[in-house]
């Protein structure tokens, strides 16, 4: 990866989540569709560690938002469809934070 994931930066989630959300998005430029069950996992880690970590949900989307604009994905040279992914991953992000609340 590059030196924007270095482990020691002071960003909300842990660093083996961020590397595996970067390698998710990536694969997902590449092929939308393989990378539904990468991406599946990736949300659902975050949502693990948002709970963990007592983030509010407006948190959970600023971290992600800090991830993608530091974080080169590959195949990401569209602007738009990098904003498309993060508008899609982050909404199924908030979906899972708030259905596990409902289960707790």
């Amino acid at each position: 990866m590059s030196a924007e994931l270095a482990e020691g930066d002071a960003l909300d989630f842990s660093f083996d989540l961020r590397l595996e959300i970067s390698r998710a998005l990536s694969g997902y430029f590449a092929d939308p569709e393989g990378a539904r069950g990468r991406l599946t996992r990736a949300t659902q880690r975050v949502c693990t560690e948002a709970h963990a970590l007592a983030l509010s949900p407006d948190q959970v989307v600023a971290a992600l938002r800090r991830l993608f604009e530091r974080t080169p994905l590959a195949g990401d040279g569209d602007p738009a469809l990098r904003r498309a992914a993060f508008e899609e991953f982050s909404r199924s992000c908030i979906a899972a934070y708030f259905n596990a609340g409902e289960r707790d």
